[in-house]
């Protein structure tokens, strides 16, 4: 796996919309939906008709408030400006249920980025917490 041009991106979900409580499972469906809305946007219809896909590594971690958050390195298309995909993963994770505002986008993140995304605190273990139905690591 070689990631052309990662963002280290973090994203805050909402802890409850109406009557329902977001969990592992309701956030990694949400999850789901937002690399949908994404790679729709950022790859066009070749992310349906061909199954392209955008490489990522997704990892749910719970912070000291009980907030479920999303940290991820995330494969910027090459035909994509740094603006443009920050606008994108704003607005798409935003249109979903549980999207909170709290977003941090960082362009090509160190190794540093990765060693925090795998770190054993805030989470109940590092395999578990590995979001494997919304990984992507395989380039096409």
């Amino acid at each position: 796996m070689t990631f052309q041009a990662p963002a280290a991106v973090t994203l805050t979900m909402k802890k409850r919309r109406g009557g329902q409580v977001v969990d592992d499972i309701v956030a990694s469906e949400n999850f789901k939906h937002f690399r949908n809305r994404l790679e729709h946007l950022l790859l066009g219809s070749a992310a349906k008709r061909y199954g392209k896909r955008l490489l990522m590594v997704v990892v749910l971690e719970t912070s000291a408030d009980d907030r479920l958050h999303y940290h991820c390195i995330i494969d910027r298309p090459y035909h994509c400006t740094l603006a443009r995909f920050e606008a994108v993963l704003r607005e798409q994770w935003m249109k979903t249920d549980f999207g909170y505002r709290q977003i941090d986008i960082q362009d090509q993140p160190d190794e540093g980025w990765t060693d925090y995304l795998l770190k054993r605190r805030q989470k109940r273990s590092l395999f578990d917490s590995i979001d494997w139905a919304n990984c992507h690591l395989i380039a096409e």
